[in-house]
């Protein structure tokens, strides 16, 4: 189990990691549709290969994409990006017009499912604004907080399911487990972002789990006191380990990534150990901020997939993709 290998010293968790030297391992300026910023959201593992779907961002308009890597070449860092990407865009006059991000993508039946987040303007002018603390005019209706989703037979190849959302919200990260699909993502509330989970039995409709969020920020003074964002769930040895990024000051800027673990996908508790990893020196691709933690196992390692960057959103995110490595042996 990943917990076993954890302390309650968040020090001692963040000396664990050894960051790759091939980062940053998929640039901005990968390709011209996210020749600003790219971020990681999803990994899926497919007949010895990784699909790693990303967001990407050009002139303040986010569209998705993927990239891939032989399971046997993941300490490399070499990741290929496929010929049709973007391969979900934003469409005219739709709740998708302005921006498609945050793709979640998982086996559902036959088919493949994404969920994304999706903005009719700039996704990131909410953050702004609240870093700002102009209150009066946040965009808090639902054209700035929707879900959408889009289904597939191939993992590339994705149809949207109409021109409605599914959900409101932002930042979806979907579980399949025993037939039912568990969607953690997140919304605003006090100046910052909390977790909240809805479940659905056909992938369409979905209604909320409990009266608030399932993960929530620490008590002021911790690492995570303001804002909590970017959930990735794993199922671990019985458990569910729940990795996502926090940070005191802001609602989109994180410094910071936590580890919270539950029974039955509703229940979290945060470990003690936290932040299990955090930003990188001055100088680093990842000096900034990290979000988008992604974890897996392979053969005895344990790797974690992160968006880093450094700037700010303010300051104009520039976030790539970043791994780092946890070896027990070495631990």
């Amino acid at each position: 189990m990943f917990t076993q290998h954890l302390s309650d010293d968040p020090g001692k968790n963040q000396s664990l990691w050894q960051r790759s030297p091939h980062n940053p391992l998929i640039p901005a300026r990968a390709q011209d549709w996210c020749k600003d910023f790219l971020a990681n959201s999803m990994i899926l593992e497919i007949d010895g290969s990784l699909i790693m779907y990303v967001e990407g961002s050009t002139d303040s308009t986010e569209q998705i994409g993927a990239f891939t890597c032989p399971l046997a070449d993941i300490e490399k860092g070499e990741w290929t990006a496929h010929p049709s990407n973007p391969i979900l865009r934003v469409s005219e006059g739709s709740f998708d017009s302005g921006s498609v991000f945050d793709p979640s993508v998982v086996r559902f039946g036959d088919e493949y499912r994404m969920y994304y987040s999706a903005t009719k303007g700039d996704p990131h002018d909410q953050a702004k604004l609240l870093s700002d603390r102009v209150h009066d005019d946040l965009p808090t209706s639902s054209n700035e907080q929707t879900i959408g989703a889009a289904i597939a037979e191939d993992p590339f190849r994705f149809t949207k399911l109409g021109r409605e959302p599914v959900m409101e919200g932002r930042c979806p990260h979907v579980v399949q487990h025993e037939g039912t699909l568990y969607m953690f993502f997140v919304k605003v509330e006090d100046e910052g972002y909390r977790i909240y989970l809805a479940i659905s039995e056909d992938g369409v409709d979905f209604h909320e789990v409990n009266d608030g969020p399932i993960l929530t920020v620490s008590a002021p003074g911790e690492w995570d006191s303001q804002t909590v964002t970017t959930p990735q769930v794993i199922k671990d040895d019985g458990y569910f380990c729940m990795l996502y990024a926090g940070d005191d000051r802001s609602l989109d800027d994180p410094s910071g990534i936590g580890l919270a673990v539950s029974e039955d996908l509703v229940h979290w508790n945060k470990i003690d150990g936290n932040p299990i990893f955090v930003t990188g020196p001055p100088g680093q691709f990842d000096s900034a901020t990290i979000a988008c933690p992604i974890l897996r196992e392979f053969n005895g390692k344990y790797y974690l997939w992160y968006a880093g960057s450094d700037r700010s959103i303010r300051d104009g995110l520039h976030s790539q993709v970043g791994m780092a490595i946890l070896e027990p042996s070495k631990g």
